[in-house]
């Protein structure tokens, strides 16, 4: 059987580049679009626009339309595999793809070929989707940083701004319309840093729910794996394929039953209970807390009761965040600093010599820290479902030619006690500021509380419109 016997023909004047997967994976499964025209479709945005963002590591296209052809000829066969079947979904280069290379942003790294995928990256072929190429990050997913061994990856708003680290590639391609989903990584903000900074969603999930197996570390106590896309609803369809006990992942939980996520999304959030994190309103510039309030007033038309609550050791567990990751970091890659130390770059090679040198009690006391909001965000968790805040205090910063970065921002102040406390987190896109960058609204749920913070940002999406604005980019 060769392409053309199975290609079917795609709706006149059809451009994927900005379509969701839930409406790509029905126009798939009814073979109004194949496999072969979407990616062929979407590669050619890739050679218009990548040159100007620099997204992707690697982008085999051979590969991927043989892929998208043996996922054309099973569909044409009826043999199904669900939602995502014939989808394209890139992956940070982080995650191992077997019998293709995964440099990790690092240049000692840049021959490792793994022999066999992520637990994650296996989940998705399982499914019948494409993995789209492999995304930019800094080296190790260290960020932020202001080199790159692969280049910057620039924001698809405006080409002169970061896109945001570390999963920046997956944010950036998503945005800018070169794949309908991605994966990131997500260790202090990593994931939800540029799905704001990019006007898309991300979705950091409860520590444990998605295996670590396959992932390149950078503080495996703090790691997490999620995905991004331009919807709430398509994060769903993603974590429903990823998630899952992985019994040879000792970071893997033991539960029962994956929820289905997708299929909660018309649940009702009316009584979910919300609190506002209004100490980090604080901070903004006008025009993101106008942004930030509009936000916040569809919340409170979807959901009844609402009031605003503090959390006191909130910025100290984002100070010890920083201390935990260098420690971590320095221990998973002490080999690669004594064998490569010279081919790594000058702000990683320094952070992983601070985490060797910092002192056990330095490490113990930001553990203790951790231990504390931890108690604290669970306690909080049994007063309320969902925090809201804000998903980062500024939007996307500039940057020169080289990647350096322009404007200062406050670090993972926003994003890290999530991490920290492992609780599930996702910021979706709530306005624009007044250079026109995106903004995000994020919302923080208890352990294992997906499926209401899902429902909510669906909601909330069902009531806005900025998830459907993308750049400019042709």
């Amino acid at each position: 059987m060769n392409e053309t016997e199975v290609t079917c023909s795609a709706p006149a004047g059809l451009d994927p580049s900005f379509i969701a997967i839930s409406e790509l994976g029905t126009l798939l499964a009814e073979r109004r679009v194949s496999p072969t025209e979407l990616c062929r479709s979407l590669l050619r945005r890739c050679e218009r626009v990548e040159p100007r963002l620099n997204a992707f590591i690697s982008l085999p296209a051979d590969r991927i339309m043989a892929d998208a052809l043996a996922a054309e000829r099973e569909l044409a066969d009826g043999r199904n595999r669900g939602p995502l079947h014939g989808i394209p979904v890139a992956v940070k280069d982080s995650l191992w793809t077997r019998g293709e290379r995964t440099t990790s942003g690092a240049l000692a790294l840049e021959d490792f070929v793994p022999d066999h995928d992520a637990t994650a990256v296996a989940r998705l072929r399982a499914a019948g989707a494409i993995i789209f190429g492999k995304t930019n990050l800094p080296e190790l997913g260290y960020g932020p940083v202001d080199e790159y061994h692969f280049g910057p990856t620039r924001n698809p708003w405006d080409p002169q701004r970061f896109s945001g680290g570390s999963s920046m590639g997956s944010g950036a391609a998503v945005a800018a319309g070169m794949v309908p989903g991605a994966l990131g990584t997500d260790t202090t903000g990593s994931i939800r840093n540029p799905a704001a900074w990019s006007g898309v969603v991300g979705l950091k999930p409860t520590y444990g729910l998605v295996p670590l197996r396959g992932v390149t570390p950078l503080a495996a106590s703090l790691d997490h794996i999620g995905p991004i896309a331009r919807s709430a609803e398509d994060c769903a369809l993603l974590l429903d394929v990823i998630a899952g006990h992985d019994p040879q992942d000792p970071t893997s939980a033991i539960r029962g039953r994956v929820p289905d996520y997708a299929s909660a999304l018309d649940g009702s959030v009316r009584n979910l209970r919300i609190g506002v994190l209004r100490d980090l309103w604080a901070p903004l510039p006008p025009d993101m807390a106008r942004a930030m309030d509009r936000g916040l007033l569809v919340v409170t038309t979807l959901c009844e009761r609402i009031g605003d609550v503090a959390v006191a050791t909130w910025d100290s567990a984002a100070e010890a965040g920083p201390v935990l990751v260098c420690c971590e970091a320095a221990a998973h890659h002490r080999a690669l600093l004594e064998e490569h130390g010279a081919e790594l770059l000058p702000q990683v090679r320094e952070r992983l010599l601070v985490g060797l040198d910092t002192p056990a009690t330095d490490y113990v006391e930001a553990q203790w820290t951790a231990g504390e909001v931890r108690r604290e965000l669970n306690m909080l968790f049994e007063e309320i479902d969902v925090l809201v805040l804000p998903s980062r205090e500024s939007t996307a910063p500039r940057m020169d030619p080289t990647g350096h970065r322009l404007d200062s921002d406050k670090g993972p102040r926003y994003s890290a006690p999530a991490d920290i406390a492992g609780l599930p987190a996702i910021t979706i896109p709530c306005g624009f500021d007044d250079n026109g960058l995106p903004i995000g609204l994020q919302l923080i749920g208890r352990a294992w509380g997906e499926r209401s913070l899902l429902a909510l940002a669906y909601q909330f999406q069902r009531e806005t419109d900025w998830h459907r604005k993308h750049p400019g980019l042709h």
